[in-house]
């Protein structure tokens, strides 16, 4: 499978898929953010793949959306402002990507190496289990306040450290997101490649069928207590922030003032 921002290769029953925007710490853009979606929907399709890796070229995993044009920053690319309806629509098609790649029926372990913020987090948090290097940045350093897309936050780590996580922009390493449950653990950077793969290893192992129930199973556990309901809540605070962000009321702001008022910390 060719695509413009992600390799996408397959061997020994395992799919890797590797944000190839390495030069942009890959940041999520359009191109990539597309391009991700069209890579898990050719996983979930072919037969031969019974795991899935998620990992980043360069020196990040993710380091969060894209600034200067994404679904999440600029909003719809043929429109100049923000208004309520715009909002809405896009920060739904946004969750519901975020739940496509989550209900995908086959295991999928995240690869967490350099920078994962913001965005970053949120792609590990939907994979089932995330392997971090030891010396991996994680955090959500995005405009203090307001209402974030990504409900998950809560779910892992509980209201106190979630609430410090978002509340202070603090950044972790990898043993410290072990710690609090952000990733499932962390390994020395050297071996992260290693380990990550005798674990799809693994899960490559077993019987696809009954992986898909069970992952099914979790999924459906998920519903029950609630996770759609709060991925669309979240959604729908965080698009009527961008509204109302610039005091304007139903006549909405520019995309530029949604920009700036975001504010997102990306490192050099």
């Amino acid at each position: 499978m060719k695509l413009d921002n992600v390799i996408y290769e397959v061997s020994e029953n395992i799919a890797r898929i590797t944000m190839n925007r390495g030069d942009k710490m890959n940041a999520l853009n359009h191109g990539l953010w597309d391009d991700l979606i069209a890579a898990f929907d050719e996983a979930e399709h072919d037969p031969e793949v019974r795991a899935i890796i998620l990992c980043g070229k360069g020196r990040a995993f993710c380091a969060g959306w894209d600034l200067k044009a994404s679904y999440y920053i600029t909003g719809p690319q043929d429109q100049q402002q923000w208004t309520t309806s715009n909002a809405l629509s896009a920060l739904r098609s946004i969750s519901e990507r975020y739940l496509k790649i989550m209900n995908i029926p086959k295991p999928v372990v995240a690869q967490v190496h350099g920078y994962c913020l913001a965005a970053g987090c949120y792609l590990e948090m939907l994979c089932d289990m995330a392997i971090a290097a030891e010396d991996a940045r994680m955090g959500h350093p995005v405009g203090r306040g307001g209402v974030d897309s990504m409900p998950l936050w809560v779910s892992y780590l509980g209201q106190r450290k979630a609430r410090e996580m978002l509340m202070t922009q603090k950044i972790i390493d990898g043993k410290e997101a072990e710690r609090i449950g952000l990733v499932n653990y962390a390994v020395p950077a050297d071996k992260l490649e290693q380990e990550v793969w005798a674990t799809a290893k693994t899960l490559a192992a077993a019987d696809p069928d009954a992986i898909a129930i069970q992952k099914t199973a979790f999924n459906t556990h998920a519903e029950i207590m609630g996770r759609g309901a709060t991925f669309a809540y979240h959604s729908q605070l965080n698009a009527l922030g961008r509204v109302g962000a610039g005091g304007r009321g139903r006549g909405g702001i520019s995309i530029d003032e949604s920009r700036a008022n975001t504010k997102a910390q990306q490192p050099d």
